[in-house]
C-alpha cells in the first residue's frame, strides 16, 4: 500500500508487471483454458546476419597444416563446408582448438592463407566444424566475386 501511493496508483490499479512475469502468468492462463496461445513469432526478433561478407555454400578441397597439442605438425586433406571473403566453415577430422594458427592452401589455385580458429562447431563421430578467421579480408583465395562490403554488418 505504501508503495502504491508513492507511486501515486489508487488501491485496485493494475502494477506494471515484468515481461518475465506477464508472459508466465499469460502461460497458465493458456494452461488453463482461459486464453488462446500467442504466435510464438509475433515476438521474435529478426536477427540480422552480422558477417562482414556474404556467405558461400561451396565444397572446396584445401590443405590444412597446424601444430598439435604436443607441437607436432599435422596436415589433412579437408573441405569448406562455407566460404566468404574473411574465411571459412571447415569439416576436419583432426582436433583444432579455438585461437589455433593454420595454414590453408586451396587444392585448386595453390593458393595460401593463414588463419586462425574462432569457433568450434558440431561435433560429428570423426568429424568437428571449425570456423576460421583470415587476418585481412581475401576475396580472391576462393575466387569469390568481389562485392562491396556490408557496412551496415558488424
Amino acid at each position: 500500500m505504501l508503495l502504491m501511493s508513492r507511486l501515486g496508483l489508487q488501491p485496485g490499479h493494475p502494477l506494471n508487471m515484468s515481461r518475465i512475469f506477464e508472459a508466465l502468468r499469460h502461460a497458465q492462463l493458456v494452461r488453463a483454458g482461459k486464453l488462446p496461445p500467442k504466435d510464438p513469432s509475433a515476438d521474435a526478433a529478426e536477427v540480422p546476419d552480422r558477417r562482414r561478407t556474404r556467405r558461400w555454400a561451396l565444397d572446396i578441397s584445401v590443405y590444412v597444416y597446424g601444430h598439435g597439442p604436443g607441437k607436432e605438425p599435422f596436415h589433412e586433406e579437408a573441405h569448406t563446408l562455407h566460404v566468404n571473403a574473411n574465411g571459412a566453415l571447415l569439416l576436419l577430422s583432426v582436433p583444432v582448438r579455438k585461437g589455433q594458427k593454420l595454414l590453408l592452401t586451396n587444392m585448386l589455385t595453390q593458393k595460401e592463407q593463414d588463419c586462425r580458429v574462432v569457433f568450434l562447431g558440431t561435433r560429428r563421430s570423426r568429424t568437428v566444424e571449425a570456423g576460421v578467421a583470415f587476418p585481412l579480408t581475401n576475396p580472391g583465395f576462393w575466387h569469390l566475386p568481389t562485392a562491396p562490403v556490408d557496412e551496415t554488418a558488424a
